[in-house]
C-alpha cells in the first residue's frame, strides 16, 4: 500500500508546493502527478533544451528560449526518479530523500507544507447583476489590505480552539493590542497527525480520541465546538485549515446614499413568472510552508481567491441566460499531492444539472490528462466528488475510516504474498447510530462497511445503509417474508450479495469452504480479488461475520492470514483500542482490526465469502 514519495530540497519544495492547486482552465502547468503508471520524463540533449514527455496522450512540452532550472526524470523500468539542476547546458543530479507515504498529507508533512482554504458561496434571487455585484464586493475585499479580514479557528492550547478575526497582517483585529497570530495555531497539530499513518481517514470521533470509560458513554461535543473549529476534514489531505472571508455591508461607493433595508412582498397576481436563482461558488486552496507567517500565507490565499472571483464573475457575465451557476470546485486526485481546481457552468443552482461536468468526453479528457483511473467518477459534483462535499459528509459520518492503516505487515513466511483493500471505507460495528444490534447484526455491519466503500469511491450516492433498508430490500426481492422487516434475524453472505445487487447493481462472487481448516484453499482467489477488484470482503461462518481487508499467503508453506475488521466491536471510536487492544467480542477475545491466522477461525464450521466486484461505470 505504501507509495514512495520524494522529498525535494528546500528550494524546489517551496517552488512546487507553494503553488495554488492546479486549474483546468489556466495556462499554468498543474502540479506534477506521479504514480506507477506515469511515463518517463525524458530529458533531451542540451542543445535543444527540450523538456520530456508527460501524460499518456504523448504531448510534448518544449522550450528553446526558456528552460526550467529543475528537471524531474522518472524511469518506468527501474521505478526511480532523479532530479537535475540544469544550467549552461549541464545537468547536475540533486540528492533526494525518499519517505514512505500512504497519502498526500504524509508528503505535505515531510516537506513542511500544509493546505489552507477559503471558500465563497453566494446565492441571489432575481437578477444576475445582483450576484455580479456581490462578487465584486468580495473581489474588492481581497484587493485592499485595509478591507481584508477573515475568520479563522485559532488554537488556545488546553482551552481548545476558538474563532478569531484576523486582518491582512495576520493580527487579531478585535484584540486591544492587535497581537499577531502564529500560523501553527491555525493549522492542524502535526503531533496529533503523526500518531498513525491514517489519522484523518481514521479520524477520531468528534475530532479526538474517546477515553475508555468501562462501558460508560462519554458526552459528545457538537461539531461546532472544541477541536474541530476552522477545519475541513478530508481523506487524502487530512484536516484542512479553513478561513472565512468577511466583507463590509456598506456599499462599494462611499458616496452612495444608504437607506434602511425594505422588504417588498408582491401580490401573487403580480408575479408573472418565478424569479430566477443565480449561484456562484469559489473554492481557493493553497499550500503554505508551516513555518511561514500568517501574513504571507493569507497573501497567497488572497491572490488565489481573487483570481477565482475574477474568473467566476467573467464567466457568469458572458454566460447565456440559461446558465444559473458558475462554480470553482476542488477535486482530490488519486496519487497526487494536490487537488485539481475545475471551474464549470451549470443550468441548476445546486450543480445537479452541471452540463460541463456531465459531458463524458470532457471527463475522460480530465482523467487522461491527470493520469486518473477511468473506472470511477472523480470530477462529478452530482456524485459528491468535490473536496467540500467530502468534508460535509465526513464531519457528519461519526465513523472511522481506513482503520487498518498503520498496522504492520504480518509475514506468514519468507515467500508470502500480500494484497490489501484499495481505496477508502468506513468501519461499522455493533451499537453505532443508536442501534442495539449486538448478537445479531454483525453481517449487517459488514454490509454497511462494503456499502461505504462504494459510496466513498463514488459508485453510489447513498451515504449510509441502515438495517431497515437492508431488511426492506430482502423482503422486496422475495428472499425474506414480510415478518422479517423490523426483526432481529441475522443474515449471511448470500443476503449481503443480494442487497448489493438489488440496491447498487453490484455483482458478487461467492466462495465456500466446509471448515475453517480449509480457508487457506481460497487464499489465492482472495489475493487475486484484492489485486484486481480491491473491494472489502464479507466472510460468514460459525454464526459470526467478519470483514476481510487483506490476505497474506505463503504458497510454499500453505499458510495464510486475513487482515480482519471485526463488526462485533462495541467500544468507542478509539483508533488505539481498535488497532492494539485485545477486547471481548462475540464470545472470544481479539484485537478488533488485526491480522489473524486462519487457524484462529472455527475448524468445524463452514465459511462463505462474498466478494463484491468493482463496478464498471466509467467516469
Amino acid at each position: 500500500m505504501a507509495k514512495a514519495a520524494k522529498r525535494l530540497p528546500s528550494p524546489l519544495a517551496t517552488r512546487t508546493a507553494s503553488m495554488p492547486a492546479g486549474k483546468l482552465h489556466t495556462r499554468k502547468s498543474p502540479p506534477s502527478i506521479g504514480g506507477k503508471d506515469a511515463p518517463p520524463a525524458r530529458q533531451s540533449n542540451a542543445d535543444t533544451h527540450t523538456i520530456g514527455q508527460r501524460g499518456r496522450n504523448g504531448t510534448r512540452y518544449q522550450s528553446r528560449r526558456q528552460i526550467r532550472e529543475i528537471v524531474l526524470v522518472y524511469e518506468v523500468a527501474l521505478k526511480t526518479a532523479t532530479v537535475y539542476r540544469c544550467k549552461d547546458g549541464k545537468a547536475t543530479a540533486i540528492e533526494l530523500q525518499v519517505v514512505q507515504c500512504l497519502h498526500a498529507r504524509d508528503f505535505h508533512r515531510a516537506i513542511g507544507f500544509a493546505p489552507l482554504r477559503c471558500a465563497v458561496d453566494l446565492h441571489v434571487l432575481g437578477d444576475k447583476s445582483g450576484l455580479l455585484h456581490q462578487l465584486e464586493k468580495y473581489k474588492h475585499a481581497t484587493g485592499e489590505d485595509n478591507e481584508f479580514y477573515v475568520r479563522a479557528g485559532v488554537s488556545q492550547g488546553k482551552k481548545g480552539r476558538s474563532f478569531r478575526v484576523l486582518n491582512a497582517r495576520g493580527e487579531d483585529a478585535l484584540s486591544p493590542a492587535a497581537s499577531a497570530v502564529l500560523l501553527e495555531s491555525i493549522l492542524p497539530d502535526a503531533d496529533d497527525s503523526d500518531d498513525n499513518a491514517g489519522e484523518t481517514k481514521s479520524k477520531k470521533k468528534n475530532g479526538k480520541k474517546q477515553k475508555k470509560t468501562g462501558g460508560k458513554k462519554t458526552a459528545q461535543k457538537s461539531p461546532e465546538e472544541g477541536d474541530r473549529l476552522g477545519f475541513v476534514p478530508s481523506l487524502e489531505y487530512g484536516d484542512i485549515a479553513n478561513v472565512d472571508i468577511l466583507v463590509s455591508l456598506a456599499p462599494l461607493d462611499a458616496a452612495a446614499e444608504v437607506a434602511a433595508p425594505v422588504v417588498t412582498i408582491p401580490a401573487p397576481s403580480a408575479c408573472k413568472s418565478p424569479r430566477q436563482r443565480f449561484h456562484a461558488h469559489c473554492d481557493a486552496l493553497v499550500m503554505v510552508p508551516v513555518d511561514s507567517s500568517v501574513q504571507n500565507a493569507l497573501a497567497l490565499l488572497r491572490q488565489q481567491l481573487r483570481e477565482q472571483l475574477t474568473e467566476v464573475a467573467s464567466r457568469l457575465k458572458d454566460a447565456p441566460e440559461s446558465v444559473a451557476s458558475v462554480a470553482a470546485h476542488q477535486f482530490p486526485l488519486v496519487g497526487a499531492a494536490f487537488p485539481l481546481t475545475v471551474v464549470s457552468s451549470s443550468t441548476g443552482v445546486d450543480g445537479s444539472s452541471d452540463e460541463s461536468l456531465d459531458d463524458v468526453e470532457t471527463l475522460e479528457s480530465l482523467h487522461s490528462a491527470f493520469l486518473q483511473p477511468q473506472d470511477q467518477a472523480l470530477f462529478r459534483v452530482s456524485r459528491g466528488c468535490s473536496l467540500a462535499q467530502q468534508g460535509e459528509w465526513l464531519a457528519a459520518s461519526g465513523v472511522l475510516y481506513n482503520v487498518h492503516e498503520g498496522i504492520p505487515s504480518f509475514g506468514v513466511g519468507p515467500q508470502a504474498q500480500q494484497a490489501l483493500v484499495d481505496g477508502f471505507y468506513g468501519y461499522y460495528h455493533y451499537l453505532q447510530q443508536g442501534m442495539n444490534d449486538k448478537g445479531w447484526g454483525c453481517a449487517y455491519r459488514s454490509l454497511q462497511t462494503l456499502a461505504s466503500w462504494l459510496f466513498v469511491q463514488h459508485y453510489t450516492q447513498q451515504r449510509f445503509l441502515s438495517h431497515e433498508q437492508i431488511q426492506s430490500a430482502l423482503v422486496k426481492m422475495g428472499d425474506k417474508p414480510a415478518r422479517f422487516q423490523g426483526s432481529t434475524e441475522w443474515i449471511g453472505s448470500l443476503e449481503v450479495g443480494y442487497v448489493l445487487d438489488e440496491l447498487f447493481g453490484v455483482t458478487f462472487r461467492s466462495l465456500s469452504v466446509s471448515s475453517g481448516a480449509q480457508l487457506p484453499d481460497v487464499a489465492r482467489e482472495l489475493l487475486h480479488h484484492f489485486e484486481t477488484q480491491g473491494t472489502p470482503v464479507m466472510m460468514g461462518g460459525g454464526q459470526l461475520a467478519f470483514t476481510l481487508l487483506g490476505v497474506d499467503y505463503d504458497p510454499d508453506a500453505g499458510v495464510c492470514a486475513f487482515l480482519t475488521l471485526d463488526p462485533h466491536y462495541t467500544g468507542d471510536e478509539d483508533l488505539d483500542t481498535i488497532q492494539h487492544q485485545t477486547v471481548v467480542l462475540e464470545g472470544y477475545k481479539a484485537v478488533p482490526c488485526s491480522w489473524r491466522k486462519t487457524t484462529t477461525f472455527a475448524k468445524n464450521s463452514f465459511y462463505n465469502l462474498c466478494l463484491p466486484q468493482r463496478p464498471s461505470v466509467g467516469v
